[in-house]
């Protein structure tokens, strides 16, 4: 008697770290979403909708940047840094009279110079993006209050192009949304189907490997933090155009920071590199908007909020230990 041999399916784990998160995540999102519904009220309406996803395009943008540094296994923590000081000082130019253009062009080339940066000492010097990141975020949003700020508060100006970010819609959709998506699809394009984009997960996935199939690896360490930095700065931008002004007594960007983190790591984008997609981004972003307004709507204390969102995050983060075990890719990348 013959026997077939079968195919091992292999562990629960192996399984599931092949899958793309975004419809898990979708359907999380809607589930929640329902339950908002039924326990609080006017969550449900067309207003909160809107608030809900201007409000998830400012910090989606930002996770996008984020994500793209991820992909390529590396880490920038400089973002949230990056665009609340760029956003400060373009409007403390603005109030003394700069042309908003040559402003918004400053500052621009100003977060361009911070990612160079970052990009360069990680990529050529080798320095912990851990600890490069960080420093430059917070020597930047520093450096702009000591240098540049000298009011309490900058409003933008009513007629402004800032001001139009967030003003109107078209065909019903928000300006904000529509610019969050307009990047959603770009980065999507570019991740999906560029070179870069292919050889930045590629770098992510397996380093060793990307540089003796000859990819131009520090190039391209250097771009994902030049895109991230130019991407936070745009982030900057909506999120005042949608308040209206900006407190420069605010120096902590660790809450931005750390909704772009949740955004990028519950959208699947794992933290070991290589692995998750654009589309997962956005279901992240859309799955933080919607917990972050029922927060709110609860009318939960910032502490009673902020432990909630902590406990997300580490269960997210440990979900992707778990799915992508670090001895796992030690191996993988041939690091000791």
């Amino acid at each position: 008697m013959t026997t077939v041999a079968t195919k091992p399916r292999g562990s629960l784990r192996a399984r599931l770290g092949g899958y793309d998160q975004t419809y898990p995540v979708l359907a999380i999102t809607v589930l929640l979403a329902l339950a908002g519904g039924l326990t609080t009220a006017n969550f449900l309406s067309t207003g909160n909708f809107a608030s809900i996803l201007n409000l998830s395009a400012a910090f989606g943008i930002l996770a996008i940047g984020q994500a793209i540094v991820i992909l390529g296994k590396g880490l920038d923590l400089s973002v949230a840094g990056i665009g609340l000081g760029c956003a400060q000082a373009t409007l403390a130019f603005i109030d003394r009279g700069m042309p908003e253009w040559q402003a918004i062009a400053l500052m621009t080339a100003l977060a361009l110079a911070i990612g160079l940066v970052n990009g360069i000492l990680v990529a050529l010097f080798e320095v912990p993006a851990l600890f490069v990141t960080l420093a430059t975020g917070m020597l930047a949003i520093g450096g702009i209050d000591i240098l540049f700020l000298t009011e309490n508060v900058y409003g933008v100006p009513p007629a402004s192009f800032l001001a139009q970010l967030s003003g109107g819609s078209v065909f019903g959709v928000p300006r904000p949304v529509l610019i969050a998506g307009a990047v959603f699809v770009i980065a999507w394009l570019f991740v999906a189907y560029t070179s870069p984009g292919r050889l930045i997960r590629a770098m992510g996935d397996n380093f060793a490997t990307a540089r003796s199939t000859g990819a131009p690896v520090r190039p391209l360490q250097i771009l994902t933090y030049v895109l991230s930095a130019l991407l936070a700065a745009l982030a900057g931008y909506v999120t005042v155009s949608l308040q209206g002004s900006v407190q420069t007594t605010v120096t902590s960007f660790a809450p931005i920071l750390f909704t772009a983190l949740t955004v990028v790591v519950i959208g699947g984008v794992s933290l070991s590199g290589g692995r998750g997609t654009i589309l997962g981004v956005l279901a992240g972003a859309l799955f933080v908007g919607v917990l972050n307004n029922l927060l709110v709507l609860h009318g939960l204390s910032t502490a009673v909020q902020d432990l909630i969102r902590g406990g997300v995050l580490a269960a997210a983060i440990a979900f992707d230990a778990w799915l992508h075990p670090r001895n796992d890719e030690t191996e993988k990348s041939g690091e000791l």
